[in-house]
């Protein structure tokens, strides 16, 4: 075999999955639940992502639209940039480092830290929190997972599960109620509940699309029990694994309001 038509091959061979990434247990009527977590997490986050998005909100008064795009290196640092949006929104951004928080606000020119209360607040006038967007609490770390029964969803096998905070968890749910597609092992459904243990929301999952050796979902949707609300995250482009340079995540960069 010629060096070009190596090179090809090698060029055009599908990425394999990490070594150590468990197993999807499809043909398992009862999974482990916490290596199914595992896996799920590791799938959705990877080890670094540039992700530009779209979210569309609705509610009963009024709709609009923002662009975003956001860089992340696991679960400890994401940056979060409005590139498109009203005037008070275009260039506004959220950087995670760890377990704190900043805003930067393009109007006042200044940045805010919010404490870590907030994180379960709306990002923007959305049904995602800050949780949501900059990922900071763990399904593996951060709950007690208990599987409670194969289910249909909407034709398809699923598992049901349940996800319990920990006392210590900074976390702003009572509960979350997850349905987890068996087939590709990605989350099709998510109930999330307060601390009354009543409904607050629910998030589906949508557009399978193979990205690598993943399958990923490419839309979200939020519904708050509140009717007539609801929020559309579509992603337009979303690269997984790949180099962010260290300085994207310092507070230096944020308060020049540069990306």
């Amino acid at each position: 075999m010629n060096s070009a038509l190596l090179a090809l091959l090698l060029f055009a061979a599908p990425e394999a999955a990490p070594a150590d990434l468990p197993a999807c247990p499809s043909a398992e009527e009862k999974p482990d639940v916490k290596l199914l977590l595992k896996r799920t997490e590791r799938v959705l986050e990877g080890r670094s992502s540039v992700a530009v998005m779209r979210m569309a909100i609705k509610t009963p008064a009024w709709e609009r639209a923002v662009k975003m795009k956001i860089w992340s290196r696991g679960r400890d640092f994401t940056l979060v940039r409005v590139v498109e949006g009203g005037p008070r929104e275009t260039g506004m951004m959220t950087l995670k480092r760890e377990k704190q928080l900043w805003n930067y606000l393009p109007q006042a020119g200044r940045v805010m830290k919010l404490p870590s209360g907030m994180m379960g607040d709306s990002w923007m006038g959305s049904d995602f929190t800050n949780d949501d967007l900059v990922r900071g609490s763990s399904l593996v770390d951060d709950f007690d997972a208990r599987f409670e029964k194969s289910v249909d969803h909407e034709g398809s096998p699923a598992w049901s599960i349940t996800l319990t905070p920990h006392a210590s968890a900074s976390v702003v749910w009572g509960k979350i109620e997850m349905r987890i597609d068996r087939k590709s092992c990605m989350p099709v459904e998510q109930r999330f509940f307060d601390e009354d243990q009543q409904l607050a929301r629910r998030m589906t999952y949508g557009d399978l699309q193979t990205i690598g050796w993943r399958t990923y979902p490419m839309k979200l949707t939020v519904t708050p029990a509140d009717q007539g609300r609801q929020t559309v995250i579509t992603y337009e482009h979303l690269e997984l694994d790949v180099d962010v340079p260290d300085d994207t995540f310092s507070l230096r960069r944020l308060q020049q309001g540069k990306e």
